[in-house]
């Protein structure tokens, strides 16, 4: 996809990644529109970024803020050409000890908030039956095994990524998905999160602690790069840290020898084929 004069919508547009997706899109000549939260810094940086950008708040935990974002957007711009479900939130201890209240939390941002997105936005770009792009942003989490204390937090972006997988297949042939799996970028994400946490836990001391770790990261404008050249390429994976290649080896690896060992190939090995079988039901319906 060519982005220049494209409208693209950004949620989480604010900071972070999201920002950084905004600062690279608008260099290759598309309209922005950063969808966020915290709508003040949002129009702050939509201000920054020049008359290419614009702002609006969005809840991503709400169906009807989704809507009314879409019906603000299309009555703007009469069409959106690039969807980015970028809104996510954090989310660190052990899967044990992790209350369900918690666990609602993230699942509500993380995957529900990027399933609200897609639908609403997805519906009508399906019927504007231009060529256009849902990008939805995982994490290096949804590939393979990062950190104790984030299976939370995975669970929620293999969601993602699995959700996406099914939902490619689903499409009509003018829209393509695309799924972003960042790894650790210099971001504010555990202060955004504390926003919408649903306790206390997130103290000062362990937001000093995440500043320090993310400040670390990659620079957002940097993951913006990438990932804007993922969505021109229209790749369904968008891989940022060239690192996590070895974390997903890991897993490739571990599920080919299961396999070797558990269920490897034979001649008949397709007879519980799924499509297969759906497809001879099928003929067998006329």
């Amino acid at each position: 996809m060519d982005i220049d004069d494209k409208i693209c919508v950004i949620t989480g547009g604010a900071s972070g990644i999201g920002l950084g997706l905004a600062k690279a899109l608008i260099g290759r000549g598309g309209h922005v529109v950063l969808a966020d939260i915290n709508v003040t810094r949002a129009h702050d940086a939509a201000a920054d970024l020049g008359p290419r950008a614009s702002a609006a708040a969005l809840d991503v935990r709400y169906l009807e803020s989704f809507e009314t974002l879409a019906d603000h957007v299309f009555a703007t711009f009469g069409r959106v050409d690039v969807m980015i479900n970028n809104a996510g939130v954090s989310g660190g201890r052990g899967v044990l000890d992790t209350p369900e209240e918690e666990i609602d939390w993230v699942i509500d941002v993380n995957l529900k908030g990027v399933w609200r997105g897609t639908s609403v936005f997805g519906k009508r770009m399906r019927d504007q039956t231009t060529p256009s792009i849902i990008c939805n942003v995982a994490s290096e989490n949804a590939l393979g095994f990062i950190n104790q204390g984030l299976g939370i937090y995975a669970g929620s972006k293999h969601g993602v990524l699995g959700m996406c997988d099914v939902l490619r297949h689903e499409l009509p042939p003018h829209m393509r998905v695309c799924v972003a799996c960042p790894g650790l970028v210099n971001s504010d994400l555990t202060r955004s999160s504390a926003q919408t946490a649903p306790n206390p836990r997130i103290s000062d001391k362990y937001l000093a602690v995440a500043d320090r770790m993310f400040a670390l990261g990659m620079a957002p404008e940097e993951a913006g790069e990438m990932i804007a050249k993922g969505i021109e390429r229209e790749d369904f994976i968008i891989p940022v840290h060239p690192h996590v290649v070895n974390i997903a080896a890991t897993r490739w690896q571990e599920i080919a020898d299961s396999f070797a060992t558990h269920a490897p190939m034979q001649v008949d090995s397709d007879k519980y084929d799924v499509m297969k079988l759906l497809s001879r039901l099928a003929l067998e319906d006329g």
